[in-house]
């Protein structure tokens, strides 16, 4: 449990200077319609690349002249104090100091974070499921505010990749080749990528979610994914 909840911090933190920069003006953002994603040179198998990295590298964003996004900035504000709240909570159970509160205009979350995956990796193996099981339900709401605040700047972006397990076939091309990789919101307005290609069936080892009969991989498991992808030329 401890590996699941140190996971998911560790996803927040990769990606919380994407959310901070999408409140902004003039902020890069992807074009409402889809659009294909460049930048073939970079080397997607690299599986030491986080997420947050994996994006900026790969996904050519159209410019948007969006005023501050108002929800943005709240749930920017919202994780804020989640995140005091749960290093606060954290820090004694290891007898360590805790971080002063943050200070107004403060919007990196990720000292706060830092600090609570710190402490709960240095917990002793006795009790650190028992705290992993009580902090579980702190670090997803964290999560899933994140991940869906998010969800709205990658919603509807064609991943440029061959999928190795389909290799690309659709309909409309047969012979494979084609970008069947989508990135989509999931009912529970998490962010996954879906593939949309003909008779794709992923072996189990490689696939644990389907959305409506397609394999999908929620956006934590786009690290291990990435070991598996082909850059197109």
């Amino acid at each position: 449990m401890r590996e699941i909840v140190a996971t998911h911090l560790e996803w927040v933190i990769e990606y919380w200077p994407d959310l901070v920069e999408a409140r902004m003006p003039l902020t890069t953002k992807p074009l409402k319609q889809t659009r294909t994603i460049s930048g073939e040179e970079i080397d997607l198998r690299d599986a030491a690349e986080h997420i947050e990295r994996y994006f900026r590298n790969n996904l050519a964003w159209g410019e948007s002249l969006a005023p501050v996004d108002v929800d943005i900035l709240q749930t920017i504000l919202d994780v804020l104090v989640y995140a005091d709240d749960l290093a606060a909570e954290l820090g004694p159970e290891m007898l360590c100091p805790i971080l002063a509160a943050p200070g107004p205009g403060q919007l990196d979350a990720r000292p706060w974070l830092r600090y609570a995956l710190a402490r709960l990796l240095e917990l002793p193996a006795g009790v650190a499921d028992g705290w992993s099981e009580w902090v579980w339900p702190r670090v997803e709401r964290i999560y899933k505010r994140t991940a869906g605040a998010l969800a709205e700047i990658y919603h509807g972006q064609t991943v440029k990749v061959v999928c190795p397990w389909c290799d690309g076939r659709t309909e409309d091309q047969p012979v494979g080749g084609a970008h069947t990789w989508q990135v989509e919101v999931l009912p529970n307005n998490q962010v996954a990528i879906v593939c949309h290609g003909t008779n794709c069936n992923p072996p189990p080892e490689h696939v644990t979610t389907w959305l409506w009969g397609k394999p999908c991989w929620p956006i934590t498991a786009w690290e291990k994914l990435a070991q598996r992808l082909q850059p197109a030329s």
